[in-house]
């Protein structure tokens, strides 16, 4: 596939297929942060990137598949792609399952990108910043954005959107915490349905911090209904693994089966799996449209 990639495992949207419509790293951000590393064509123009045609030809053949959101992400912003709203409209018609799209949120002060994501049924923002200066330090934009129109649009998105907003906060140590009771403002004056509070937990492009968890916890009283997302402890317990390896070598089983026979959350599942898949441990395989996983001998 050129196109389409995974279905990935996610915290936030368990298994996802996700959708890139960009040439990498085509963003008109440069985080700190940016697991991808650093931007390589920084640009605020919409253009065209990929053709529509043969992206929409991937999610038709894909269809079929059991996958709990169709995502748009991939190697950038996504709603730089002039193409968005066309191929949203139509992948609607093509899959059963919801369509989410995730956003750096610079864009949506215009009423044309906001019309064109709303047939989404979940979109996922970010707010790293609530002034100028921290705006330009952790997420270093081109330098035509400013904050309180990321801000006013992020508001504008959710007079208008129907569907639910999750909004992502990253915290990086020394950049932004100091300003963290401006961005609650901001955030609630917002009214997403939820608040995600993250940090740095996976290789950043530059040599950043993670806020330790006893401050995120902390945050948690500053920030409205917010919930913590970072992985921290990234690693399966021991008595877990053996308890998953044990029923997957009996037979191949779908997340939710897993969930159900190990009395576990979802997001712990997901967790777990995603990391015994990349460590060679389990893997899966397409029956019936649905994903099963197995355990693979050692």
């Amino acid at each position: 596939m050129e196109y389409l990639f995974g279905p990935v495992l996610s915290r936030r949207l368990g298994l996802s297929l996700g959708v890139d419509l960009l040439q990498n790293k085509t963003c008109n951000l440069d985080c700190v942060y940016c697991e991808l590393g650093g931007t390589t064509c920084l640009t605020s123009c919409r253009n065209r990137f990929v053709s529509p045609e043969k992206v929409l030809r991937e999610i038709k053949s894909r269809a079929g598949e059991s996958f709990d959101f169709l995502t748009f992400a991939g190697s950038g912003e996504p709603t730089l792609s002039i193409d968005l709203g066309e191929i949203l409209a139509r992948a609607r018609k093509l899959v059963d399952s919801p369509i989410a799209v995730i956003t750096n949120s610079t864009l949506l002060d215009s009423p044309q990108v906001r019309r064109e994501i709303s047939s989404a049924d979940v979109i996922l923002p970010s707010l790293d910043a609530a002034t100028e200066p921290t705006f330009r330090a952790i997420n270093k934009p081109d330098p035509r954005l400013k904050i309180e129109s990321v801000i006013e649009g992020l508001r504008a998105l959710r007079r208008e959107f129907q569907g639910e907003i999750w909004l992502e906060v990253m915290l990086v140590k020394g950049i932004n915490e100091h300003e963290v009771e401006l961005i609650a403002r901001a955030a609630e004056s917002i009214e997403p349905d939820r608040v995600q509070l993250n940090t740095v937990v996976r290789p950043p492009a530059e040599p950043v911090e993670p806020l330790d968890e006893e401050m995120m916890e902390s945050l948690l009283e500053i920030f409205d209904h917010a919930e913590l997302i970072p992985d921290w402890d990234w690693r399966v317990p021991p008595k877990m693994q053996e308890r998953l390896e044990e029923l997957l070598s009996r037979e191949p089983c779908t997340l939710e089966d897993i969930a159900l026979q190990l009395d576990l959350e979802g997001s712990a599942i997901i967790k777990y799996v995603k990391i015994l898949e990349r460590d060679g441990r389990l893997g899966r395989k397409l029956q019936d449209g649905r994903y099963y996983f197995y355990a693979i001998e050692g």
